[in-house]
């Protein structure tokens, strides 16, 4: 039932309406009962030992095992009464429900040809994917024979000025204000209301491409299943509004070595191709906002780690922190600026961000049932039971 829709509760007053017993033999059935039931990994036919542990020898009272203690697990134990991909199916569905997803299995999708080439779409309330995942999905599309240069060379035309030497000022020693921002906690993002301007839709698509370190937002409809709402009309303006990403964003750290502590903030820009519009970020440009409390240490008084008359940047709670070789530069040699391979493509003319995706699946393809047969079984099994009550 759970496969074919039904929430917990749903199925809780189900049984209930049909005088089913509970374990310990009650006919009022709770969401967290049926919960119970479809987590029970002996319905497919394994065993799992050490459920519970026991703290202290004087009171004997157990507790639940939230990885306290090693668990063992033995597959086929017995015989099952349900599929094993269908187990997995259900439990992929309930550890991402608190999400907001229900009743689809998604896949990975990734771009396969001209700009966007490599970049996945990212489902913002999908828990079910690892940054391995996203990582061997956009490798997918390359070719693995082809070996990319490690150093660039730069192209500079005949008579044109030498700029060799020359660096452009980074934007984020400037003032921040009606900048393109997006800033990435460990449980959500937020967007600066010029970020939200750049795009006409209130609801965008997350792309990453975790090899360049590129993340992309693209404008995207409400029924678009890996759409956010990153904005909204407030007095007849256009502003950001948060977005949750607790499933997904833990991934993102992971993927890009960030530390769960720190937000990171980067700044981005506008991508413009006949109708085809894109707000794009490097990672290589991010600011890191570091919590006071880890730089200040656990003593009274704070250490400074600047001269008397020197303030860091930051808010009231962080400290931005930036990359180390950042010291020695007031910014980007010029023309590792002007020819990034990583958005070189962006400036060719013929890109769109309809551009053609195929599906990446990084596991064996689930052999979850049909949902015709899911549907007979429902009406079956109902029809049993309610024979069964009136036998009774």
């Amino acid at each position: 039932m759970y496969l074919y829709g039904y929430t917990c509760q749903e199925i809780a007053e189900t049984l209930t309406s049909l005088g089913r017993k509970t374990k310990l033999n009650n006919t009022v059935w709770s969401a967290g009962s049926v919960l119970q039931q479809l987590q029970n990994e002996r319905h497919c036919g394994d065993v799992l030992a050490r459920k519970t542990w026991t703290p202290s020898y004087l009171d004997h009272k157990s507790k639940k095992n939230k990885q306290d203690r090693n668990q063992y697990r033995q597959k086929n134990h017995h015989e099952a009464i349900i599929s094993r991909d269908d187990f997995i199916a259900v439990q992929r569905l309930i550890s991402n429900a608190k999400y907001g997803n229900r009743g689809f299995l998604p896949d990975l999708h990734v771009f396969t040809s001209s700009a966007l080439r490599g970049f996945v779409s990212v489902n913002p309330r999908w828990a079910g994917f690892k940054a391995a995942d996203y990582k061997r999905a956009s490798e997918s599309v390359y070719d693995p024979a082809i070996v990319l240069p490690t150093e660039q060379t730069f192209e500079v035309n005949s008579g044109d000025f030498d700029l060799r030497g020359f660096e452009v000022a980074r934007a984020q020693f400037f003032s921040s204000a009606n900048r393109v921002y997006v800033t990435f906690s460990n449980n959500g993002i937020r967007f600066s209301t010029e970020c939200v301007r750049k795009l006409d839709s209130h609801f965008v698509e997350m792309l990453i491409h975790p090899g360049n370190g590129i993340i992309a937002f693209k404008p995207a409809t409400k029924d678009n299943r890996n759409s956010m709402e990153w904005s909204r009309q407030l007095n007849g303006a256009k502003v950001p509004k948060p977005v949750s990403g607790a499933a997904f964003l833990p991934n993102l750290y992971d993927l890009f070595g960030w530390d769960s502590n720190c937000n990171y903030r980067i700044m981005g820009f506008k991508k413009h191709n006949n109708d085809n519009t894109l707000v794009l970020f490097s990672l290589a440009d991010a600011e890191i906002l570091i919590p006071n409390s880890t730089i200040e240490g656990d003593d009274e008084e704070p250490i400074s780690l600047f001269e008397e008359d020197v303030k860091p940047l930051g808010t009231k709670t962080s400290t931005f922190g930036y990359p180390e070789e950042w010291v020695y530069s007031f910014g980007n040699n010029f023309y590792r600026q002007a020819q990034a391979n990583e958005l070189a493509a962006f400036n060719e003319s013929d890109w769109s961000v309809e551009e053609e995706k195929t599906s990446y699946n990084p596991d064996p393809p689930l052999q979850v049932t049909a949902q015709e047969e899911i549907e007979e079984n429902i009406k079956s099994m109902i029809d049993g039971m309610r024979q069964e009550a009136n036998n009774e």
